[in-house]
């Protein structure tokens, strides 16, 4: 394994910022400790029988055969799911083959509400908007395949609904905070559940300078049956599994909060190997390239590649005076041999504490290529970065700090264009016939023109966005927010998206 140090940084040494990032953790950590039941060593089991658990049954899976897709129509839709975002540029866009219906190339309209959604038109939950995503948001965004829509919700659901219709097909209690992108392969879908807190037990861990593991409860990596939601496995790791599983040749792999990254049979759910990183894993989902999955982590802050056949970590990477989350919040994409992965830094100015980073990695070797830094500004609630996302050789990357949205190169890092959105910004964009759409906090989607950054139009949805990157298929776009509903929309209907057709 080769570790690589920062120019300047000594082997061992701790920079200037390390204590006060420790003093700035632990108020993070104090704030959520909650004494909660503590979790026991990761294991597997069969298929649950709600039927024999009195508490289960208050927590019923629901299943309507009627709100099926008709087979004819499901075709037309993707058919897997492998990864966040579908593929590892993380760019959700599907055409449609020849022969699809009409309508599917028009676009559907419909909206779904979770159980506990909030009027889009009301304020958040209890007035604050990082409450509200942790209980009833749909944070993270929806899968669509095989003419259904899945989606991971804070209330501990997973919900299927008919990608033409919006009708709820089956939903799926999972005991934790759905935070995912559910993965689609085949008969089956993968979601991971998990939450971001600590409780007092492990914060006087950290305090001491031990190990300690997020997420306390019953945290779980489930696959469920693609048509009906019916269970057929479930692997439970000691700490949060809030991040998207990756599937690559039969197996997932994940990283979880108790700082190890996971590799399991997709078919049983039978551990294969566990590589004890030592950092949690907060909410980034890892990235395949070449023999490595890649993964960013938490305390120690690292950025990681894994051998995906050992387990055993390749190479691992980090700069200085890095902040809250650090490695482990972003979602790292790969193109080309390169891997891009956005954290948070300290700025030094205290009316502007922190700013955001984009790094570009090479894939083999864990050198950086390129380094893109935003402005500084104030600190973000709840993730401080966001998904980047890589089209054609371009990487469009926005930052929940400054507000601003970007395009660079991805060989060079050289800006393309700056467009001022002044909200934050988490989610990826959706890039389409020269457009990229992208959903931010103040729950409108902003149209960009990809060739220069122009802002061709912003259509408010209401609510407010989270990471929660758009998926369009065909004609519609479809996307979660933390109020926790699903929406889907024809997509000339998007400001902006007409003025491109028309260009």
């Amino acid at each position: 394994m080769r570790r690589r140090m920062v120019r300047g940084q000594k082997p061992g040494s701790r920079s200037a910022g390390a204590v006060g990032r420790r003093a700035v953790l632990f108020e993070v950590l104090a704030s959520l400790a909650l004494t909660l039941p503590a979790v026991h060593p990761a294991f597997a089991q069969s298929r649950a029988d709600a039927s024999r658990d009195a508490v289960a049954q208050e927590f019923p899976s629901q299943y309507f055969s009627e709100n099926l897709p008709a087979p004819e129509v499901a075709r037309f839709y993707p058919q897997n799911w492998p990864t966040y975002g579908s593929n590892a540029g993380r760019n959700a866009v599907f055409d449609l083959p020849e022969g699809a219906p009409r309508q599917l190339k028009d676009g559907v309209r419909w909206a779904f509400a979770g159980a506990g959604a909030l009027p889009l038109d009301g304020p958040p939950l209890a007035g604050d908007f990082k409450t509200t995503a942790y209980t009833v948001g749909m944070p993270v965004g929806v899968t669509v395949a095989a003419g259904m829509v899945y989606v991971g919700d804070d209330n501990g659901y997973t919900y299927a609904l008919n990608a033409l219709t919006g009708k709820l097909v089956w939903a799926h209690y999972g005991w934790n905070m759905t935070m995912s992108n559910p993965l689609v392969v085949g008969d089956t879908v993968f979601v991971s559940t998990g939450n971001a807190y600590f409780n007092y037990a492990n914060t006087m861990v950290y305090l001491h300078h031990g190990r300690p593991i997020r997420g306390p409860g019953v945290n779980s990596v489930y696959a469920l049956d693609r048509r009906t939601g019916k269970e057929l496995w479930a692997f439970h790791p000691p700490g949060e599994a809030m991040p998207t599983p990756l599937y690559d040749a039969g197996f997932l792999y994940i990283g979880t909060g108790d700082g190890h990254v996971y590799k399991l049979a997709a078919d049983t759910g039978k551990l294969a190997w566990t590589s004890d990183i030592v950092s949690f894993v907060s909410m980034s989902s890892p990235v395949e390239g070449g023999d490595y999955v890649f993964v960013g982590g938490t305390e120690p802050n690292f950025f990681y590649a894994i051998d995906k056949q050992s387990g055993s970590v390749a190479w691992k990477v980090s700069i200085p005076d890095l902040v809250a989350t650090g490695m482990g919040d972003c979602t790292p994409a790969y193109a080309a041999g390169t891997v891009v992965q956005e954290v948070t830094v300290q700025s030094g100015d205290s009316a502007h504490p922190v700013a955001n980073v984009l790094l570009a990695l090479d894939a083999r070797t864990g050198g950086i290529l390129w380094q893109k830094r935003f402005a500084d500004g104030p600190v973000p609630p709840a993730m401080k970065t966001a998904t980047p996302v890589i089209v054609d050789g371009v990487v469009y990357e926005g930052s929940p700090v400054s507000g601003d949205y970007v395009a660079l190169d991805l060989k060079t890092g050289r800006e393309l264009w700056k467009a001022r959105l002044g909200s934050q910004i988490r989610a990826g964009a959706a890039v389409r016939n020269g457009v990229a759409y992208v959903p931010y906090r103040a729950g409108d989607i902003a149209a960009l023109r990809v060739s220069d950054g122009t802002l061709l139009g912003v259509t408010h949805i209401g609510g407010s966005f989270g990471p929660s990157s758009p998926v369009i298929v065909g004609g519609t776009l479809y996307v979660s927010n933390i109020y926790g509903w699903v929406t889907a929309m024809p997509l000339a209907e998007l400001k902006g998206a007409q003025a491109a057709m028309n260009k």
